[in-house]
């Protein structure tokens, strides 16, 4: 091994310390070694987050929450963390494991805030979401809580306090990618966009495929942490503005990172988007992504580049990730050379009176360098294992466990303008007090401070009637009587029966891609904007079709078993200012 000269910051040297203290190898930014023709490959700057596993089908550990000082891309940040480290620890669990995590509250009290909307006065209160994990979400005995996400801020971990979570993964789970972060209402977004987020991997029959089981897997948890010029985030508004001002993305908290791999190589890539609101459209010059699973649950077969999530066929292709998606694939490396990974352009919203275009534009993530030494590896030919917990939900399921169908929307709301000459006033909308009917909870409702791009509007989740509609894009009952924001005394909640299969559509009623995500179960999307999908598929989150209005809206149908687990929980949209706004509504299975 040759070693090269470099200059190591403060972070590397942390990592050396992970390395020497939990007994894992070096990573290779740390490396820089000879090929076996004497080709020397330029060093890897990629490094994968600290791993966790699971011993004798138990991870106990302790997440403790703190300020951090760090570099990221080049400025000196301090930012709320867990562990120490941006991303957080990835932990490695198998199935039929159980996942203990005791969360530990060090960040210092919750700060006077003068903030008019309440529920946004919590920066430093939070709780733990286990993201796709199909687990108890209730309070299991005194003192022991599932994946607890009620999301009062109220009865969230305070500052001082600690809160021991558990989780018991079922033999049948599906296995893959999925992730944890804190979930508590008006401090949610914050809290994400601080890096406050790690990758969760359940392993099972998928990774024994000979194929992939011989692959190198490398975790990419895409973040784009939110800060001033100060290197600081102090309040909701910084986070609050338009997506396309979000920072770049950082993979594993570098920017632009570069991985080696041999031609003919072969790896498993684990894709998360952990930002607080941009798409991803992910793409590798010249190489083929072949998907096997997507958020969490594995494919029968591999899926060439995708998407997934719905695009534009005015965008280039790649694999859409909506925040909080993640994706699962192998990569043979090509011929020899340099290559990137790249977010394409992707359009999140068309223009609208009320609302401008917002196109993400282009960004190289990671370079990707292909040494010349051959290695030659396969890419799997067979079906793939999946577990039987996945199997389609056909029409007969559905009439045979009740066959309820449900109408749910997702909608900005917009308050008439402060200055009727404002340029594109919504005059196609109805003001919110005429649809809300916000009253003395107004100031919980619409975020006026800073005159942030949330100005003016109300983000709700309103309930449809369940009569049948002639027309695919125009739901049952056309708008809903109210919009109430989940933070509202008059919040709606979605009662199921235990052991039910249900039909839901959830209907976008704006022109911005809303991802949608319900918690516990994964959803069997069968239909987009009414018309049946060629390959129906599960997710936990998805982007909503956009250009929806509400004459006109867009949707998604998805089928989902309320099996296993019965109490409370939630679903909301994942660009979470939207959900801290009140884009958010309950769920109770009985």
């Amino acid at each position: 091994m040759r070693e090269k000269r470099r200059h190591y910051t403060r972070r590397d040297f942390l990592r050396l310390g992970w390395t020497l203290t939990a007994g894992v190898a070096l990573p290779p930014l740390l490396t820089h070694c000879r090929e076996d023709d004497g080709y020397v490959p330029p060093p890897e700057t990629f490094v994968d987050p600290l791993m966790l596993k699971s011993v004798n089908g138990l991870l106990d550990m302790t997440l403790t929450l703190s300020y951090l000082t760090t570099t990221l891309n080049g400025q000196t940040v301090t930012l709320r963390n867990m562990y120490g480290t941006i991303p957080a620890p990835t932990l490695s669990i198998n199935v039929g494991d159980t996942l203990r995590i005791k969360m530990a509250n060090n960040l210092p009290p919750n700060p006077p805030d003068p903030e008019p909307t309440k529920h946004l006065r919590y920066h430093n209160s939070t709780n733990l979401h286990t993201h796709g994990l199909h687990v108890n979400p209730g309070i299991i005995s005194a003192g022991l809580y599932g994946d607890y996400v009620m999301d009062d801020p109220t009865l969230g971990i305070q500052p001082g306090e600690t809160r021991q979570y558990q989780y018991f993964v079922r033999s049948d789970h599906p296995d893959g990618m999925f992730w944890y972060h804190p979930h508590l209402h008006g401090s949610s977004a914050m809290q994400l966009a601080s890096g406050m987020a790690g990758a969760l991997m359940v392993r099972g029959p998928t990774e024994q495929v000979p194929e992939i089981a011989a692959a190198k897997e490398r975790i990419f948890v895409f973040q784009a942490p939110i800060y001033n010029a100060n290197g600081t985030l102090g309040t909701f508004s910084q986070v609050a503005n338009n997506p396309s001002s979000e920072p770049a993305f950082l993979v594993n908290g570098v920017r632009r990172p570069r991985l080696v791999m041999r031609s003919g190589e072969v790896q498993t890539w684990r894709f998360l988007n952990a930002g607080i609101w941009k798409f991803l459209n992910l793409s590798l010059d010249g190489h083929t992504l072949n998907i096997f699973g997507m958020d969490g649950n594995p494919r029968h077969t591999l899926k060439p580049s995708g998407p997934f999530a719905l695009n534009d066929p005015s965008m280039p292709e790649g694999i859409v990730l909506a925040p909080a998606n993640r994706a699962s694939l192998l990569v043979r490396a090509g011929a020899p050379g340099t290559y990137y990974l790249r977010t394409m352009a992707f359009q999140m919203a068309f223009s609208t009176n009320a609302q401008a275009a917002v196109v993400l534009p282009d960004d190289i993530l990671a370079e990707v360098v292909v040494t010349p030494v051959p290695f030659p590896m396969e890419l799997p030919k067979g079906p793939l294992p999946v577990t039987p917990f996945l199997d389609p939900i056909t029409d007969e399921e559905l009439a045979a466990h009740g066959g309820l169908k449900r109408s749910i929307v997702l909608r900005a709301v917009f308050n008439p303008p402060p200055n009727p000459t404002a340029p594109n006033p919504p005059i196609t909308d109805p003001p919110a007090n005429q649809v809300v009917h916000p009253g003395a909870e107004l100031n919980d409702w619409v975020y006026q401070t800073d005159n942030t791009s949330l100005a003016n509007k109300v983000w709700a989740i309103g309930a449809l009637s369940t009569a049948a509609s002639t027309n695919p894009r125009v739901p049952p009952q056309n708008p809903p009587k109210e919009y109430i924001p989940f933070q509202s005394s008059r919040a709606i909640t979605q009662v199921v029966d235990f052991n039910s299969v249900e039909e839901w559509t959830i209907y976008n009623m704006n022109n911005i891609r809303h991802p949608f995500h319900i918690h516990v179960n994964p959803m069997y999307i069968v239909k987009i904007n009414g018309k049946p999908v060629d390959e129906p598929y599960w997710v936990d989150t998805i982007g909503l079709p956009n250009q929806g209005s509400p004459q006109e809206p867009t949707s998604i149908t998805f089928r989902m078993r309320f099996i296993h687990y019965s109490g409370p929980y939630v679903m909301h949209c994942h660009m979470l200012v939207h959900e801290d706004m009140g884009m958010m509504q309950g769920v109770t299975v009985t």
